[in-house]
Formats: C-alpha cells, structure tokens, sequence
C-alpha cells in the first residue's frame, strides 16, 4: 500500500473526512505509515486538512497524473498493464527504450510530467513543459518488419479517437505523425524501434500532447503553427482522464492492428486531413510537390507528381498547400 492509496481513500469519502484509525485499518498499517504519506501528498502538491476528532480530507490537488486513479475503471487486453509515472526525466522514449532492453513487458506505458530533452522527428526538440501529456509505450508485435510504420499510423487514430471521444472536437491527422485541432499542431508522435533482419525485438511509441501548458512559453514560431486542448476546449482538461482515455483508445486499436492492419489504414483515412490535397514534401535536402492521394499498405504517401507519375514517400514534412481561388 502506498500513498496513492491513501489518495484513493480520501477523494472516495462520502463524509469529507477519514480518520488516521480508518486509513491506517483499510491500509493495513500502523498510522505512522498514513502520517507519513499524507506529508508525502502534501509535498507534492496536494492540500490536505487535519481535523482533531474527524481526519483527514482533502481540499484541493495540484495538475498531477496519478496512475492509481489513472486504473480506475481501465480494463484493457494489452496496453497499460503496466504504468511507469515519473516526474522530469530527459525523455519518455529513451526511458522506455531502456526498459524495453531489459525486458519491460508489452504495452508497458510511460509517462512524465515535463521533459527535459524530449525529442521530435528528424532530431528536433519538442518543448515539454508541465500541464501536458508526454508519454512512450513499449509494444512487441509479432508482425513483420514492414508492418512497423503503421505502428505511427495505429497510435494517431488513437490519439485523434481519444481527443474526439473526451474533448468532443474534431481532432484530424495529417501524414504521417501530426495531430491537429482547425489547423493547428495539438499532438505528435515518434516511433523508434530495435529490430534483427527478420523481427521486430520491440517498437517505442512516443506521444506527446499540449493539454494546459501556456501557449506563451512556446517559442513564436512554434506557438503560430501550435495549440493546446485547453485552448480548444477553453478550459483545462484533466490530464488523468486524457491518459486513461487514450490508453483505451491505444490498446482498442493495437489490437485491431494485429488483428487486420488494414482497419488502421481505412480508420486512418477517414480522420485525415492531407489526403486529396497539395502538399509539398521536405526532407535529406531535396523538396517535392504534388497531389497527396493515399497510402500504401505500409503507411507510405502516395504522392502524384505534377507529370502524372506516383512517388512513394517513407518520410518527410508535409505542409499542405493552400487552395488558390
């Protein structure tokens, strides 16, 4: 037992109030043991009143994932089984690339509060201040080594599901790993994985999500092309319930991707926003432009150039063209 326990306990009275003899008794230690992890929630964050003859009860919480509350009600196949919570670290997905070597069991989820060095595609860094959702989940598919890019495909209709299903505003995917909100970039994901010639040892998906941050401590280039669910919704979202969500919406589909990856294909097609339009693609130095008109089996753009020819695109920045009138 620990303090998430006791954390469990207080939000669950009826009365407001739980005495140290009631927590130390559902616990099954001595009050000592709640003392000390009441002072523990306190440190964090939490505002908790001690009132002789009554207890304890708790009067306000900070913005704090807790996976304990994070369980409640989650009932999955796969995907968060196991919830790794950390404070600040360097980056989930290094942190979760070095569980996944040592054995970190499939659908292990990692989650942070703020990052240090998170890192986005092609090397860019990913600012990562608290109030939003940095996370990386460790997958061991038994499916062939060119099945892997529709892992990115998979985690986006779940991440644009979640939004769209909590938020109720209509979250759309642009190709291949970017989640936005009228235009505007509110998610993105970056998958890294260790592999032999013939099998996949392990996949890293990494999710990163503005939930509550200020929209202020972006960098000005960034904060014209970037948005937050808060600002969406004009309101902050409880990141718990966004994890536990997406979490449902993450196993939901990676099941359905083991099952028949051809679901994730026509699902991801459907919440699209950069299919059936012009874009210009970007990346090693060179830059194209044509006309977006699918996907392949592997999650690859199709992309039709200006002399009717089709190019498949494994990789690259699209920046979708705007219609001339």
């Amino acid at each position: 037992m620990n303090k998430d326990d006791v954390l469990n306990l207080l939000r669950s009275s009826r009365s407001g109030h739980v005495s140290g003899a009631a927590l130390a008794a559902a616990m099954g230690v001595s009050r000592t043991a709640v003392w000390k992890h009441i002072k523990t929630l306190e440190r964090e964050g939490f505002a908790i009143e001690a009132v002789p003859s009554k207890g304890y009860r708790l009067t306000a919480s900070p913005d704090v994932i807790v996976v304990a509350e994070v369980k409640q009600g989650l009932v999955t196949k796969t995907i968060g089984k196991e919830i790794m919570h950390a404070g600040e670290v360097e980056s989930t997905n290094t942190l979760a690339m070095n569980l996944a070597q040592k054995g970190a069991v499939d659908g292990t989820v990692v989650v942070a509060e703020s990052q240090t060095g998170g890192r986005g595609r092609l090397g860019r860094t990913w600012t990562s201040p608290a109030g939003n959702l940095y996370m990386s989940l460790i997958l061991r598919p038994a499916v062939p080594i060119s099945k892997a890019p529709l892992i990115t495909l998979m985690g986006a209709v779940a991440v644009a599901s979640a939004i769209r299903k909590l938020c109720g505003i209509p979250a759309g995917i642009k190709w291949p790993n970017d989640i936005l909100l009228s235009g505007k970039k509110v998610a993105g994901l970056l998958t890294e994985m260790s592999a032999e010639p013939d099998r996949i040892r392990h996949i890293v998906l990494g999710i990163g999500v503005n939930v509550n941050m200020d929209r202020k401590s972006l960098q000005p280039d960034v904060r014209r092309t970037a948005t937050t669910l808060a600002a969406a919704m004009e309101r902050p979202v409880d990141r718990t319930i966004l994890l536990r969500t997406l979490i449902a919406e993450l196993d939901l589909w990676y099941h359905r991707f083991l099952k028949r990856d051809t679901e994730v294909l026509t699902a991801w097609k459907a919440l699209n926003v950069t299919l059936g339009h012009r874009v210009t693609v970007s990346g090693g130095g060179a830059k194209m432009e044509g006309l977006a008109r699918g996907v392949d089996a592997e999650g690859r753009l199709m992309l039709e150039l200006g002399d009717g020819t089709l190019r498949q695109v494994s990789a690259g920045d699209v920046t979708i063209m705007k219609e001339k009138h």
